[in-house]
């Protein structure tokens, strides 16, 4: 026993003196050192969860707006009375217009997903400025309305896009669980995995675009929703779920 202990003191020490090397050392990990990343993650800027004990969830789509699923995921939230947010590009915004104006219509709230949906830490800074400001000029135009919002493509963020989100006076706004997953193909397996992986506070990650097909969603969600209300769960907007700033309506445009 007393060498079981001694065993276990010596592998924590050598746990703890590598965590110090690894925070007072310069070892970058996509552009950050782990002093930074933790810095960052923890000023109000890079959001993935709600602190809270109720029972209330945000539902986010990514991708979109997409004809083949979009309409159909909105009727679907119609029929059960959900409102949820949208992280739209701006390209398929600049493409389906209208679609992207129903969804606000519908009353959900929109969010920056870039224009192009790059690797943004692969971009220069410029890259990057040049992603967040014509996905913004994309939503003003399409749908008359400026945003707070910004989910970089695949979650991936580093010091350059933390500071343009800064910049442009942006939430980055990441997810505790996504429904698409390589484990779970069938529409049955993709909700229970993610019922059982919801916590009060979640941000749950959907997709309704992008260059796969999208069918096992749309007949996932039904699915899901009905789970979500079995256990007592409400379904919000993101800046519902954060209280935080969401879209900004702007003057209807005047006709010349």
């Amino acid at each position: 026993m007393e060498r079981l202990k001694t065993s276990r003191a010596r592998w924590l020490g050598v746990g703890l003196t590598a965590l110090t090397l690894l925070c007072t050392t310069k070892v970058r990990v996509n552009g950050f050192t782990l002093p930074e990343w933790w810095r960052d993650l923890h000023t109000g800027v890079v959001l993935s969860h709600a602190q809270t004990d109720k029972k209330v969830v945000a539902l986010t789509f990514d991708d979109g707006p997409e004809p083949r699923y979009t309409p159909r995921i909105l009727e679907i939230l119609a029929r059960y009375s959900v409102k949820a947010t949208f992280f739209e590009e701006g390209q398929q915004m600049d493409r389906c217009p209208e679609l992207t104006r129903t969804v606000l219509a519908q009353g959900h709230c929109l969010g920056n997903h870039t224009y192009t949906h790059p690797y943004l830490t692969r971009l220069s800074a410029r890259s990057i400025h040049t992603e967040f400001a014509t996905a913004e000029s994309a939503l003003e135009r399409d749908a008359h309305v400026t945003t707070a919002l910004f989910r970089p493509p695949r979650g991936d963020w580093n010091p350059m896009v933390y500071k343009e989100a800064q910049k442009q006076h942006d939430r980055i706004i990441l997810w505790s669980v996504a429904l698409e997953h390589h484990d779970t193909p069938a529409p049955q397996q993709m909700a229970e995995r993610m019922l059982r992986q919801v916590r009060p506070g979640s941000i749950l990650l959907l997709h309704d675009g992008g260059n796969v097909s999208r069918e096992t969603t749309v007949q996932a969600l039904p699915l899901l929703l009905e789970g979500l209300r079995r256990r007592g769960y409400t379904c919000v907007t993101v800046p519902e779920l954060l209280h935080i700033p969401g879209n900004t309506r702007l003057p209807a445009p005047t006709a010349h």
